[in-house]
């Protein structure tokens, strides 16, 4: 597993991060909408294509770290916490960038964005995700609809009302 360290936006210190770890934090924002609702283990196994006793065991070491990214209590489920959520639209920032440069500048087809972009979005940096959202034009919307997180974390003010962000 390759390990990689994110600078968090706002300055304070680098958070320690993995693909894996990106993957789970994407899906409990995904899941759980701007209303931040709990997502139990069962959902994120189908989300995540792994076994209910894996999602339990990483909910519990994320849980566990000294400044933990999520909020899991077992039974009711887990949400992102605050630094937790800001690594998860910093990953769907870097996911909708990527799948927008492929399909504007290198002409991929639609059909074949999402793959693509799953494998890069771990591993650009700040400098080339600045490169392209300047290259593309500070685009708002990815070539499905979805909107693109700004670099401070918000949304474009049409997210949730005329978007495709919901159809996940």
């Amino acid at each position: 597993m390759s390990t990689l360290t994110a600078k968090a936006k706002s300055g304070v210190a680098p958070i320690r991060t993995s693909e894996s770890i990106d993957n789970y934090l994407k899906a409990v924002f995904t899941l759980g909408g701007d209303e931040q609702r709990r997502i139990g283990s069962s959902e994120l196994a189908v989300r995540l294509h792994v076994a209910p006793a894996s999602v339990t065991n990483m909910l519990q070491k994320l849980a566990a770290e000294r400044k933990p990214m999520i909020d899991y209590e077992r039974g009711r489920g887990v949400r992102l916490s605050v630094s937790g959520r800001r690594r998860a639209l910093e990953i769907v920032r870097h996911h909708r960038l990527i799948e927008t440069f492929l399909f504007e500048v290198l002409g991929y087809p639609i059909e074949d964005l999402h793959d693509e972009a799953e494998k890069l979005e771990h591993f650009i940096s700040e400098h080339f995700e600045q490169r392209i959202a300047a290259k593309l034009g500070h685009p708002d919307t990815d070539p499905h609809g979805h909107c693109i997180p700004a670099l401070d974390g918000t949304m474009p003010s049409r997210h949730g009302i005329s978007c495709r962000c919901g159809l996940d």
